[in-house]
This record gives C-alpha cells, sequence and structure tokens, in this order.
C-alpha cells in the first residue's frame, strides 16, 4: 500500500534552476530546505526535526503543495503519505503507527473527502467504514467502540447527502442489539427500541414523520 501511494507522480514546472534555501531554528539546526524560482516554493522541500533526522519530504508548485508528501519517523518508516493537487488533498491518504500498522486510509478528491474512509484501531482491527461524497458522509456507516479487552460494540447505519437515513442499529459489546430504529431526513421516525445487555426490551418509543 505505501508502495503504491508513492507511484503518485509528483507533477513539477520550473522555470529556471531554482535556488535552495535553507531555514534554521534559533539553535541554528536546519528544520527546512525548500526550492524557491522567482521568490515561490517550486520544486522539493524537505523538514527536518531537532535532532537532524528528515522527517518529511514532498514538492511545491507556484507555491502550492503538490504530489504526494511523505513523513517518516526517525527510524526512516513511513508514517503518513498525503498526496495534493495544486494545494488540495487529492487522491489516497494513508497514515500508519509506528509499528507499521495501517491507521487510517482515504480517498479526497479536491481538497474534500470523496470516497471510503477507513479507519482501524492499533492491533489492525477495524475502527470505522464511512463513505463520503463531495465532502459530506454519504453510504455506508459503521464504527466499533471497544468496551474492554473482549467485547466490541458497534454502530452500524447510513448517510445520504449527509444526515442518517434508513435503519440504524447500535450494538452492546455481547452482539445483541441496543437500541434500533429508522432515519427519515435525518430525524428519527416510526417505532424505535431499546433493550438491557441480556436481550431483553427496555423501552419502545414511536416517532412521528419529520416536519419539513
Amino acid at each position: 500500500m505505501k508502495q503504491a501511494l508513492l507511484a503518485i507522480p509528483l507533477l513539477a514546472a520550473c522555470s529556471g534552476p531554482p535556488d535552495m534555501q535553507v531555514v534554521r531554528d534559533h539553535g541554528g539546526h536546519i528544520r527546512a530546505e525548500v526550492a524557491r524560482t522567482g521568490g515561490r516554493k517550486e520544486g522539493p522541500v524537505r523538514f527536518f526535526d531537532a535532532s537532524g533526522a528528515l522527517r518529511t519530504t514532498g514538492s511545491y508548485v507556484r507555491d502550492s503543495r503538490n504530489g504526494a508528501w511523505v513523513t517518516t519517523d526517525p527510524a526512516g518508516d513511513t508514517l503518513a503519505i498525503v498526496t495534493f493537487r495544486m494545494g488540495k488533498k487529492d487522491g489516497l491518504q494513508g497514515y500508519w503507527s509506528p509499528s507499521g500498522q495501517l491507521l487510517r486510509l482515504e480517498q479526497f478528491h479536491g481538497g474534500q473527502p470523496d470516497g471510503p474512509l477507513y479507519r482501524f484501531f492499533a492491533d489492525g482491527t477495524p475502527r470505522q467504514i464511512t463513505w463520503y461524497r463531495r465532502g459530506v458522509p454519504d453510504g455506508p456507516y459503521l464504527e466499533w467502540y471497544k468496551v474492554d479487552s473482549n467485547s466490541v460494540a458497534i454502530t452500524a447505519g447510513r448517510f445520504h447527502a449527509g444526515e442518517r437515513t434508513g435503519r440504524w442499529t447500535w450494538f452492546y459489546g455481547n452482539g445483541r442489539p441496543q437500541r434500533q430504529g429508522t432515519y427519515l431526513q435525518g430525524e428519527p421516525t416510526g417505532e424505535w427500541r431499546w433493550w438491557e445487555a441480556n436481550g431483553s426490551l427496555a423501552s419502545a418509543r414511536h416517532y412521528p414523520p419529520p416536519d419539513r
């Protein structure tokens, strides 16, 4: 996955040989090296931590972040690959833990989430799946919550144009439903039910259709 993201081409447009600007902190340590052409950031850039280790590499085109920006830990392992198109996130974005576990993978277009978002716990188990369309949730939604080391609660539903729609269910860590009901235009409607953790019905309520 990391190799696939790194294969995203970097676009560059240069008008003459760039000058490398070196940025130092108050202690004189190099914190950044930036290519400039005609006063604008144009070309590769590198950022360093206080110890001098390279942490982030990327590229500018006409003062805008462009292409893949890669952040690594002090050991050189990749922590993030964020792709840009003229200053806006565009394409796949990936984030990893220092151990190499994928923590987050998401799709952007024109600076907005557009497509699936996947999040994972540090042990690799799923944490969230949300589909986006033009910056708002639109499609299936699943989220997992670790109640303790042996049980995981789940929320399952769906969004349409940023609003909850259809049947939503919340589950206890033991797998039994905790509550369930239907949304219409983002509002609860119809019969809703709540259960105890042992499966017995706790309460029920009927909601009228939304008044819009």
